[in-house]
């Protein structure tokens, strides 16, 4: 299942929060907490974007709940961060699954606290945390975290 498969006709004309020509995927692998066999997450993380028009630097979103067709499509590559639904994660939000167990991994253990993967990623340890370039502007509507240094 890719993230493209969850996208309707009408999520284009979704007015989306977040937009960026500066993003990566960032990737980190984890112990999964239901397996605790190491898998990959990622996030995606902004040089420069604007959130609800404000400019901002430096920052990652999570809890991701629209994505346009072109992000999607630049997606493709990470087929375990996809929608889901069900009690634990509210219907339609985007996350990471585990690719050993297909448990849901939920962004509130990957952002939050120092040591996880995607509290710092412009401070994380060298090698911890693989960045690759999206192309082109990217929309999407999530939350943002940044580094208050």
């Amino acid at each position: 299942m890719n993230p493209t498969d969850h996208i309707d006709e009408d999520q284009e004309e979704y007015e989306f929060t977040i937009t960026s020509s500066d993003a990566y995927v960032a990737a980190a692998l984890i112990p999964c907490g239901t397996c605790h066999a190491k898998t990959e997450v990622i996030c995606i993380h902004c040089e420069t974007g604007t959130v609800s028009g404000e400019a901002l630097s430096r920052f990652t979103i999570s809890d991701v709940t629209a994505i346009d067709k072109a992000l999607a499509r630049q997606l493709e590559p990470w087929p375990t961060f996809r929608k889901v639904g069900g009690s634990d994660v509210p219907e339609g939000d985007y996350a990471n699954h585990c690719r050993h167990c297909g448990a849901v991994l939920d962004d509130m253990y990957l952002h939050s606290e120092p040591d996880e993967p995607f509290f710092d990623v412009p401070g994380a340890p060298p090698g911890s945390i693989k960045l690759a370039p999206l192309e082109g502007t990217i929309r999407l509507s999530g939350d943002e975290h940044f580094d208050l240094d």
